[in-house]
Order: structure tokens, then sequence, then C-alpha cells
């Protein structure tokens, strides 16, 4: 019998749990409050939010006899609040964190309150859409926002709208007036400005921005404004491949940015004008601002296959798990099986025009890759602590070209066959380590620190043989490859009431060791077996100050001191001509004006690019019958003076720039006359000045969104014996179309012109290319599918003529395919935000 009453008292005690109903009136308390009074009536759930960050939302509704979830959800109504339950906690957190927040009532003309009224924060210079909300019970509202001026409008049906001007500090009291007539149907398309001009460059949001839709980051930024879209990468218009940031974190490979899905980015910012913080060879910055990670699983899980004249695939997984205090681990994975084929055809003309030598070739890439990554991060308060390893191998990479020759260079005119096969494997080790801190009593100190290792390694073999009627020769190279890098860097961000400042210091030390072997059948000495070291240690101190005189006015200072000790070692010996240091000094100055919406600035700065360690070797590689390429260890690291003039006004954004390159590192060809030969080397050019003018304009045509963009520039470039001049115009014109299809599709066109003229030595003979996106998400899936080049226009045909040599390289293929991928993701990506200290020695190698 007392078997029978314990089971029936614990089956009363476990149904009462089970059935534990919430029933209280709220009026006009604060969203913590009314969170606390619900936590006191359960016994089973923990309530858990930030008071701060609540305190400002206000509640008034009835909730009767409801569970404790849907309690929470009633006192959420319509604020910007996500709740998320996880076993016996719930989370309640505002999903918009901005520092000001728009506080009002609205009423009626006797004073009662007004429900659901539709508020409309607007830009008080475009009435473009801001944020918005709705009021409560009490005809209240809290609508978080970043504007410190606004426009606002509140609407409800049977009353007029009403407009109101508001400034940040203020209340927002609104008295609306019944309106008497009867409307009919009436439909209002409103458009969000999604992008922002600052001093730095444009800061484009992603909430509910179509582009979020898309399935990889990489396909979304190349939507954007002042994006090249053109290439299978990301470059910014007129500066180039830029440093990319995930949260805090360094990008070290583009696949990272593809495994990124766009849903769970909160904004990209498209930095033009790097300040002294970012290393010497930084001209372009796009730093992506994810959203603020759940605790629990997340994960995305991505599948890709592409067809052009060989098919290419490739599987990203990416999972993470964080706890309510904000230990987080993750680890990710990418498997990738790629090739191209392209057929090329190469034109040499030299020995002052009495040699020819014209190759026509079939050339294919197949290779195999895989990367791990695994680590974890702890972040507490404004804090955070983390260490992140990665493993990346290249087990196999095969790489063969069939080429028919026809040459005069030789005794007399001959037809020639070659093929050649280079095999190549490689792996890295990667660590970093980092720290972030917030101190002092308003949080307005941050330091953080981040440190690497890095050792890698690779190995090529070619092997080439050449047949003609009366010509045979076997050609066979060896090249190996091992290097180390360690590296520190540590900033300290201050912000005084006007005045933000940032000093650091970094250091990297870089052992490079390359060997070279090759013979010819022939036995000349043309390949002499060489050991090259390289060694470098490299120390920068900076400071950087940008001072708010007003609302209006601001400017930016900074100062870059490196110190490159530099020391080259070619089998043994040390090479004094060299093994140098260089001390350079970077200077930054910037003059910025804003004013609604109008935004524009002056800038100085220069920049410093190294060569990279294969550039500076003696080995030779064998690229046709007549032609090889070698490194060259005499380069200096080059150097660029910069004034950019900016301006900026709604969609329009356009940059005027002037730049005086100092020893630019470009391409030349020199005539071999003992072998018979022409050698591609990089070398320092003269001096010489470049002007340049970038613009973007977007429009917003009902359903049709273009975006019209490009660049002009040009050179005075003089070089060469003969000396000739390189000062072709060049220009390049794009145009992105985002259509919004019914049933939430997204379809995508661009285009893109790229016209004659130079660059440094190199001549663009132009060329024309479209590419369209079809994007469809539905839930947690996300589906597109990409025809880049599709009608097979693009060619690749650039012509350096340098010393007296002609070589043109035409190529076709490899740019027109189509691809699908299908990625699944839940919840957010990870928040690692290690920033990595040495993307520029990284670079180099």
């Amino acid at each position: 019998m007392k078997r029978y009453i314990l089971f029936l008292i614990a089956s009363f005690v476990a149904l009462s749990v089970s059935a534990q109903k919430i029933t209280h009136d709220f009026r006009d308390v604060s969203m913590s409050k009314a969170l606390k009074i619900i936590e006191a009536n359960t016994s089973k759930y923990k309530i858990n939010f930030i008071y701060n960050e609540l305190e400002d939302f206000t509640v008034t509704t009835s909730i009767d006899k409801k569970t404790v979830p849907d309690a929470v959800r009633d006192v959420i109504g319509f604020y910007p609040i996500r709740m998320t339950v996880d076993g016996d906690n719930i989370f309640v957190e505002c999903v918009q964190k901005e520092n000001t927040k728009l506080i009002g009532e609205v009423v009626d003309k006797r004073g009662q309150p007004i429900v659901y009224a539709n508020i409309s924060l607007l830009s008080a210079r475009d009435s473009t859409f801001i944020n918005g909300g709705v009021s409560n019970l009490a005809g209240k509202f809290v609508i978080p926002c970043s504007a410190k001026h606004a426009l606002v409008k509140v609407s409800c049906i049977g009353y007029m709208t009403k407009y109101v001007e508001w400034t940040s500090g203020e209340e927002c009291d609104v008295k609306m007036v019944e309106n008497s007539k009867v409307l009919g149907e009436v439909v209002v398309k409103g458009h969000r400005n999604f992008i922002k001009s600052t001093n730095a460059g444009l800061s484009i949001s992603m909430d509910n921005n179509p582009l979020s839709k898309l399935s990889s980051a990489v396909d979304a930024i190349r939507q954007m404004p002042m994006i090249d879209g053109s290439e299978n990468d990301i470059s910014v218009l007129g500066k180039g491949t830029p440093e990319i940031y995930i949260n805090q974190r360094k990008v070290r490979n583009i696949s990272e940015v593809s495994q990124l899905s766009p849903q769970n980015i909160k904004s990209v910012d498209i930095i033009t004008n790097p300040g002294a913080q970012y290393s010497a060879d930084v001209k372009s910055v796009i730093v992506i601002h994810t959203k603020r990670l759940d605790s629990g699983l997340a994960g995305v899980v991505k599948l890709s296959g592409s067809q052009s004249e060989v098919s290419s695939g490739s599987t990203d997984a990416d999972m993470s798990w964080i706890n309510k205090n904000g230990l987080g681990f993750y680890a990710s994975t990418n498997l990738s099986d790629d090739g191209f084929k392209q057929n090329r055809i190469y034109t040499e003309k030299f020995n002052e025009n009495k040699d020819e030598t014209i190759t026509h070739g079939a050339y294919k890439k197949r290779s195999e890759s895989l990367r791990f990554t695994v680590g974890t991060s702890y972040d507490f308060k404004d804090n955070s602590l983390g260490i992140r390893y990665e493993f990346s191998r290249t087990p196999k990479s095969k790489f063969t070209s069939a080429n028919n020759i026809w040459t005069n260079a030789d005794a007399g005119p001959d037809s020639i066959y070659s093929s050649s096969n280079d095999n190549s494997r490689s792996l890295r080790h990667y660590v970093n380590a980092y720290s972030l801190f917030k101190f002092g009593t308003k949080k307005n100190y941050e330091l953080t620190a981040d440190m690497d290792y890095l050792y890698g390694n690779s190995n090529s073999g070619s092997e080439t043989e050449e047949q003609g009627l009366s010509y045979q020769q076997n050609i066979n190279t060896e090249n190996n490859s091992t290097y180390h890098l360690t590296a520190t860097k540590a900033n300290l961000k201050a912000v005084w009431n006007c005045i933000t400042m940032n000093v650091g210091g970094q250091y990297s030390y870089t052992k490079n060791i390359q060997s070279f072997a090759g013979s010819t059948s022939d036995a000349k000495n043309f390949f002499e077996p060489a050991r090259d070291k390289e060694k470098q240690h490299l120390s920068a101190g900076y400071a950087s100050l940008n001072y708010k005189y007003n609302k209006y006015w601001n400017v930016d200072a900074g100062l870059r001191f490196e110190n490159a000790d530099f020391n080259y070692e070619q089998n043994g010996i040390i090479i004094p001509t060299q093994s140098k240091t260089y001390n350079d000094w970077l200077s930054s100055l910037g003059l910025n004006y804003s004013n609604n919406g109008l935004a524009m600035g002056i800038t100085y700065n220069t920049n410093i690019s190294r060569p990279s360690y294969s550039m500076l070797n003696n080995n030779y590689f064998y690229i046709s019958h007549t032609s090889w390429e070698t490194g060259n260890p005499l380069l200096k690291s080059s150097k660029d003076h910069n004034i950019d003039l900016r301006f900026s006004y709604n969609h329009t954004y356009v940059t005027a720039s002037y730049t005086r390159r100092k020893r630019y590192i470009s391409t030349t060809y020199t005539y071999l006359e003992s072998q018979n030969v022409n050698v591609r080397q990089e070398i320092n050019l003269p001096d010489y000045d470049r002007f340049q003018i970038v613009g973007s304009q977007s429009f917003d045509i009902g359903r049709w969104h273009p975006t019209l963009q490009g660049l002009v520039q040009f050179q005075n470039l003089k070089y060469g014996s003969p000396e000739k001049r390189y000062d072709s115009v060049l220009g390049k014109l794009e145009i992105n179309n985002r259509f919004d299809l019914p049933w939430n599709f997204y379809a995508y066109l661009s285009g893109m012109w790229l016209t004659k003229g130079n660059d440094a030595t190199v001549y663009s003979n132009g060329g024309a290319m479209l590419y369209m996106m079809l994007n469809k998400s539905i839930g947690k899936w996300s589906f597109n599918i990409l025809a880049n080049d599709f009608v097979s226009s693009w060619r690749q045909k650039n012509l350096v003529e340098t010393n007296g040599i002609y070589y043109l390289d035409n190529r076709k293929g490899a740019s027109c395919f189509v691809r699908l991928s299908v990625t699944y993701s839940f919840n957010h990506k990870n928040t690692f935000k290690g920033k990595g200290a040495s993307k520029e020695e990284l670079n180099r190698l």
C-alpha cells in the first residue's frame, strides 16, 4: 500500500512541476524586472540575461496560465530580443546591440496609449530606413539605433501618419490625430540603405540584406560596392587583394571565407585607407563582423561541385560548441579536388626581332588538398582568450603540358614537340594564440596580443622532353623549400572623449631554405645546383590617432617604423651585397568631413611591398623552348607614396588617387645571348607616377538593384634598353545587378569590361565577361547556382615588351564553368578572435 501511496505522491509532484503555469499582470515595468518576476514563480527554469542590456525596455501585458517559455515570449513581444531555451536554462538577449536607443510613447489626442503603432526610424538625410519597432499595450516603444539624428515616422490604422525629428538623448512622445477619411488599398514600398560611408571606406550591414541568403561569404562580398568581382577571388577596386579579418582574426586562407555563411555575418567593413596599425604592405582591409554565437552546438556543412573543361568539387564542415560561460571549442575541415584546363599561345620575338618562337600548348592541372583546424576560445565579460591549430596539406598536385613549338632561333626553322610533367606536394603547420582584454572605468582601453608559429615545406620536380626533326633534349629540375616563422604583435587601443589612439609593436623571425638542382641531356651547364638560405628579423612600432574636432570634422594621423635585418646565404656563403638592414619610416595623415550623408576626405600614406622569397632565389624554371624564368636576389622592397581624395553622397562613391611609385617590382624579359633564350625576371623599375580614379554608383529601382562601378588609371613609366614608354590608359567597367524575384528567389547578373592599357610593364589587350547567379534559401538550407563567363568570352591576353623582347601570353579556358553549392547551417559561426601577427611574412613564403 505504501508503494502505491508513494507512487501517487511522486506522480502528483511531477504533474504539478510539468504543469507549472505563470499568471501575472505587468504594468510599465522594466524587461529585467519582468523576467525576474517570472523566474521567481518557477522552480524549473533559470532565466539568464544581462541587466543593462534590457533595462530600457518596458513591459505592459497580462499573462494568464502560460508556461514559462510562453510567458517570456509574451513579455518580449515585438522587441528585438531573442530567447533561447537550453534544458532548464532560458537565455534572453537583445539582438541589436547599440549604445543609443530611441525611446518614446504613442498616444491619441486624449492621452490614451495607441497599441501596435508602427514606428520607423529614417535617415534625416535621405529618409532611407534605419530600423523599426511596434508600440506595446502601454503605447511605449524602444528601438536600438546608432544614429544621432533621425526622422521618426509613426503610422497606425485610423490615424494620420506623423513625422517627428529626433536627436539622441531625447525621448520621442508622439500624439496622433485620427484620420476621418476612408482610404482604399495602399501599398507602400521602401528600400533599406545597407551601405554606409565611413572615414576609412564603407560599412555594409548584412541584417535582412538579400546578400545574406547567398551560399558563401565570398559570393556575398563579390556583390558589394568597391569590390572587383570579375575574378573568383576577392579584390578591392584600385587597391588589389585586401587583408581579410573575421572578427579580429586574420584570415590565412580564402577558403575560410568561403566556409562562412552570410547569414551569420552582422556587417562587413571595406577599408580603403588602412591606418598605421596594419602592416606596411597592406593597401586595403576587409573586416567581417559575425553575429554573436549562441550557446550550444553550431555548424555549417557545404557541398560544392563545378564543371568546366574538367570537374571539381569540395566539401566543407565547420562545427563549434560553446557553453553559457563563454568557453568554446571548434573544428573544421576542408577536402577539395580541383583542376583546370587551358589552351595557351606564347609568342616570343627577340634578338633584335631576328628570332621568333610560337608555342601552342594544352595545359592541365589537378590538385588534391585538405585542411583541418581545431581550436578553443574563452570569452568572459569583455575579454577573450584563444588558441588555434591548423594543418594543411597538398599531397598531390600535377601540372602537365603538351606543346607544339615553331621557332627559327636554332640553326634554321624547326617544329618541336614538347611535353612537360610537374609534380609537387606541400604541407603546413600553423598555430595562432591570441588575447583580448578591455579595462578602465568605461572599458575604454583594449589590449590585444597575437602570437604565430608556422612551419612548412614544399617539393616539386619537373620533367620536360623536347623533340624536333634534328633536335632532342630532356630537361629535369627539382626544387625544395622549407620555412619557419615566429611572430608576435601587441596593440593598445585607448578612447578618451574625442580622441582614439592605437599604439603597438610587432616582431617576426623568418627562415627560408630553398634548394635547386637541374640537368639537361646535352650536359650544358645552364643549371647550377644551389642552396639558398634567407633569414630576416623584422621589428616594427607604430602609433595612430584620430581626433574628432566636432560632429563634422576629424583628423587621422599615424606613424610606423620598420627595421628589417635581412641575411642572404648561397651555398653556405653569406652574400654581403644582398645581406642588408633596412629602416623605413611610414607616415599617414588624413582630414575628413561628414554631414548628413555627404562625406569627403583627403589622405596621405605610404606602403612598402617586399618581394616574396621565391622572387629572391637564383633557380631557373622551364617555360618554353626559348623562355626561362628565374628569381632576382638583388630585389629591393618597393615603396608607394599615396594621396587619396574621397567623396561620397547617397549611393555615390568616388576616389581620386595619386601614387609615386619607388622601386616598383614588375616583370621584365632579358635576352641571354650565350644560351639563346629569353629570361623572365622581376626587377625594381625606375620611379614613376600613377593616377587613378575609382567610382561606384548604386540604384534601387523597384525589384532591380544595379550597381555601376569602375576605374581609370594612367602612368608615366619609362624603362628599358632601348627605352620604351608604358603610358597607355587602362580602364575597367563593371555592372552588378540584383533582381528580387517572387517566392524569395534572388537573381544576380554581372558583367565586366576591361580596356586595353598598361599596368607597370604589362599591357592588357582587354576583354569582357558575364556571370550570373541564382539563389534560393529554404529554412536552414541554401541553394546556389553560379554560371561564370557563361558566353565563354573571356581571354587572358597580356603583352610584355622590355629590352627589345616581345612576349605575348594568350590564354583561353578555366573561366567558363557552372558551380552548384548546397549549404546547411544551424546556429552561428565560431568566434575565434585572434588577429595573427605575421600576415605580411606569410604572404612572402
